[in-house]
């Protein structure tokens, strides 16, 4: 068997075609009963609509357009938005290059800024609103982020961070992939559309933050209520962020053909950035005590990664199970023998357990609560004995779990150690209900437990079911309809055929911007859709962003536009 991950697809049999109208497969299972149902169904493909417009397709095949958007790409990351997690002024001159990134997008997109209603939410934050015709149909929310994480080392990369170079097939830099490809789809879609005389049915927005990599309380933080205020609560039809897993294909052989996975973000889980301060007396470090304040912190991170480690668990309410049941399906060979039987067997914890084992880290901690301890800091001489210690450790919450189940851990864990060095605990959690909280005796030996920023409980799971979520299956046949009419472009091979697109949702084990706008929808998607092979390196040396595959998501962007236009599911 070749090497397992989640995303180990394969090829779909001939007998499994995806084929089957919609209609049909809602005629003939009861999506009430569950025994009943066929596994990992699909929504019929979403043929682009008859309105006159030219065919996506041309994003790919037109010389001039590929030219024009590798330039837009390259501009767009030359402008060094990067975001630091204490820049919390939007008036600093730490935010300046998002002042400069948004006169280039005027620059690059001016039938944009013509069209549509442009607001600036908390100085930076950009809402674009292209108002509809009809404004009895929900709207629709795109989203991006302006800014980057910074660079560390601009000497380590093999063009410099910020240049943009374009080497023919990919465009370098930091945020060529996370995400100003999103942001600059987004605007060279409308932009595109509005240079066709195009004018919507249906509002559209666009919302982009400015500090995503910082937790987003200024951009998006603070875009989302004003958004709630004038819209109302649950008054998106869908809402697109970056994230997700792209579009996978593994296992693909000339006899079945390929089979292409695209795997959106419907889920998040939580999390929790635990910040611990130790105060310890000083004193001449001729003189130590048996453990320094340094030592206790360590004892205290080595029992966090030792003992009573978080249990993976995966059941049908988790997006994962679903996906996995969409491998077992149409991907039968290039799976595990024993997952179909396991995903049937009803055992939540050994299922994810063999899951988690037989792929690897990066799946156990889709299933997992995840621990890293990442920031640690103490002393200030070596001659003198520390006298304030911090560390902060970073909590994902898995789907299963709650940030207040996970201090409880860490509690309990750090009060024996506590009582041992005579150090007495101070929990300032607002609103935790810890039951194994510990009496806090006042002294010169404390160590407090806080959080860096609010804890957040995992996100709602947005409806994958085509059977009953008209917006799910449409957004799906949309996306089925657009990389199901082409091959892969990233072959340049002239023997690739059309894949065939298998739509599941998946789990994010970070969070993006969506984390303010659970309110605006219940259809929230986090995807940047590209090809497994059409970006690198996200957050680290060498960044880049295949051309390619950034075409290909102007082309979702694209074709979900006009599809949703002129829909109104209350007349199916």
């Amino acid at each position: 068997m070749k090497a397992i991950t989640l995303l180990s697809l394969a090829s779909l049999p001939s007998t499994l075609a995806l084929n089957i109208p919609a209609q049909q497969i809602l005629e003939t299972h009861n999506a009430a009963n569950p025994s009943t149902r066929e596994t990992c169904p699909q929504a019929e493909k979403v043929a682009s609509p008859n309105d006159g417009l030219h065919s996506a397709m041309i994003f790919l095949e037109d010389d001039a357009f590929r030219a024009r958007q590798a330039n837009r790409l390259s501009r767009a990351v030359q402008v060094p938005t990067t975001v630091g997690d204490y820049d919390t002024d939007p008036y600093s001159e730490a935010f300046e290059p998002v002042v400069e990134f948004q006169k280039l997008l005027q620059e690059m997109f001016p039938l944009v800024h013509a069209h549509a209603e442009v607001d600036h939410i908390n100085r930076l934050g950009l809402v674009f609103t292209f108002q509809g015709k009809d404004t009895t149909r929900k709207p629709i929310l795109f989203m991006a982020h302006q800014d980057v994480v910074p660079i560390d080392d601009p000497s380590d990369w093999t063009h410099p961070p910020f240049s943009g170079y374009f080497d023919g097939e990919w465009i370098w830099g930091r945020g060529s992939s996370d995400c100003k490809n999103v942001l600059i789809g987004l605007m060279s879609t409308l932009e595109d559309l509005l240079a066709q005389d195009w004018r919507p049915t249906r509002t559209i927005l666009f919302a982009f933050g400015y500090d995503e990599e910082s937790h987003g309380w200024l951009g998006a933080g603070s875009i989302a209520p004003v958004l709630e205020e004038k819209y109302g609560k649950d008054s998106f039809e869908f809402i697109l962020d970056e994230g997700g897993m792209g579009l996978q294909s593994l296992g693909s052989t000339a006899d079945d053909g390929e089979v292409l996975y695209a795997l959106p973000g419907v889920g998040e889980k939580g999390s929790l950035d635990l910040v611990m301060e130790l105060a310890v007396p000083g004193g001449h470090s001729s003189v130590p005590p048996a453990h320094t304040g340094i030592g206790i912190m360590a004892e205290i991170l080595y029992e966090f990664e030792r003992q009573d480690l978080f249990t993976a668990w995966l059941d049908e309410s988790h997006p994962s199970f679903a996906m996995l049941a969409c491998q077992a399906r149409y991907s039968p060979s290039h799976v595990e023998s024993w997952l179909s039987t396991k995903l049937a067997a009803g055992d939540a914890a050994a299922l994810a357990e063999s899951v988690a084992q037989s792929r690897g880290p990066a799946v156990r901690y889709t299933l997992q609560t995840s621990q890293a301890a990442d920031l640690i800091h103490g002393g200030v001489k070596t001659n003198a004995l520390p006298e304030k210690i911090s560390a902060v450790v970073n909590y994902r919450v898995a789907l299963h779990q709650t940030p207040d189940l996970v201090l409880e851990r860490a509690v309990r864990l750090i009060t024996p150690i506590a009582a041992k060095h005579n150090v007495s605990l101070a929990i300032d959690f607002p609103n935790a209900e810890i039951a194994t909280m510990p009496d806090v005796v006042a002294g010169d030996r404390t160590l407090s437990l806080s959080p860096l920023s609010d804890p957040l409980v995992p996100a709602p799971i947005s409806p994958t079911d085509p059977l009953t979520s008209k917006t799910w299956a449409r957004f799906s046949g949309v996306a089925r309809s657009v990389f199901e009419s082409h091959p892969n472009p990233l072959l340049k091979s002239e023997e690739a055929s059309n894949p065939t697109v298998v739509v599941s949702g998946d789990i994010m084990t970070g969070n993006t911007d969506t984390r303010f706008y659970w309110d605006l929808s219940e259809n929230i998607y986090r995807w940047s859709p590209s090809r497994a092979g059409g970006s690198a390196n996200i957050h680290t040396v060498d960044e880049r962003m295949h051309l390619d595959a950034h075409l290909e998501g102007i082309m979702l962007y694209y074709d979900l536009i006009r599809s949703f236009d002129g829909w109104d599911q209350n007349s199916e």
